[in-house]
């Protein structure tokens, strides 16, 4: 199984898919196969900020004793 690439890696890799997609006419089937993994990238980024946020919150809540 693969290792999970680092929330920086996966932010590169999301540039490099905008950069290709907004760079390049591809021909459609490589185009949808790249948006989709960048709305998979979104999705996982996503996720990992606002579980951050979470932890940040009650990190800074339990601060405040």
């Amino acid at each position: 199984m693969a290792e999970k690439k680092t929330f920086e890696e996966r932010i590169a890799r999301l540039n490099e898919i905008i950069a290709k997609i907004e760079g390049e006419v591809l021909p459609l089937e490589q185009s949808l196969a790249l948006y989709e993994e960048g709305q998979t990238l979104i999705k996982e980024l996503q996720t990992e900020l606002k579980e951050a946020e979470i932890k940040i919150e009650e990190i800074a809540g339990n601060n405040k004793d």
